[in-house]
């Protein structure tokens, strides 16, 4: 953690987003798995960047790959 942040402050990057594809690719799961966990409400929150373009928090994702990997 940064000498000039407090604890329970979040970290810039956390909010910066992570495309879909990548996303996918850091989670270790196909973009049609991916898809079938977002369309379950079981995925990270989903961030619509443009019509076209989705992705993640990074804080989310890295949260709902470790809540994946805890059990």
């Amino acid at each position: 953690m940064s000498p000039n942040m407090n604890a329970g402050e979040s970290c810039p990057t956390d909010n910066r987003v992570v495309r879909f594809r990548d996303a996918c690719a850091e989670a270790g799961v196909s973009i049609a798995t991916m898809r079938r966990y977002l369309a379950a409400g079981r995925g990270p929150r989903l961030v619509r960047l443009s019509e076209r373009v989705h992705g993640f928090r990074r804080r989310d994702l890295n949260a709902w790959i470790e809540d994946r990997t805890a059990s």
